[in-house]
């Protein structure tokens, strides 16, 4: 059978051509979403973690390095596992010198910044996408630490 009376024949192969020239370009853009969409899982992972720090500030029960491998602690859990305690900062706004939350007054703002490079983050060993070096999330929260009551234990006389 001649090649060129049948229609079908001289086609063949076609698919695989359309494929090849395909393929690359389609990989790249997926690969391209997944790192997108890991960029973006990560920041949300990030940002809770900097407001679970800040709500153990606003008790006003743990000292800064606890809060701190607390937030390292959350970054871990949920797949961040190169968070390490220099990239938590954790800053009293209102009052610099009052850096534990455990010695801070009521309403003292306090901040939780963590800061985790981009290169920790990433899944693949494919060139970076974005310019993003790293990630950072902070959250502000106040100090609620109970002001210290006293009760007069002497009876008022009538």
């Amino acid at each position: 059978m001649n090649l060129l009376s049948n229609p079908i024949g001289h086609r063949r192969g076609t698919a695989a051509v359309e494929l090849a020239v395909c393929a690359p370009v389609l990989l790249i853009l997926l690969a391209g979403v997944w790192e997108v969409g890991r960029m973006v899982s990560a920041q949300q992972l990030i940002a809770n973690a900097a407001r679970e720090g800040g709500r153990e500030i606003a008790a006003g029960q743990q000292d800064a390095a606890t809060i701190k491998q607390y937030v390292i602690n959350y970054c871990n859990m949920n797949g961040l596992s190169k968070v390490d305690t220099t990239m938590v900062s954790i800053t009293n706004i209102t009052n610099a010198s009052r850096s534990d939350p455990r010695t801070a007054n009521q309403l003292d703002q306090f901040r939780v910044t963590v800061t985790v490079p981009y290169s920790s983050i990433t899944w693949s060993n494919i060139a970076q996408i974005t310019s993003t070096a790293s990630i950072t999330a902070s959250a502000d929260w106040y100090s609620m630490k109970d002001s210290p009551l006293t009760v007069s234990t002497v009876i008022p006389p009538n």
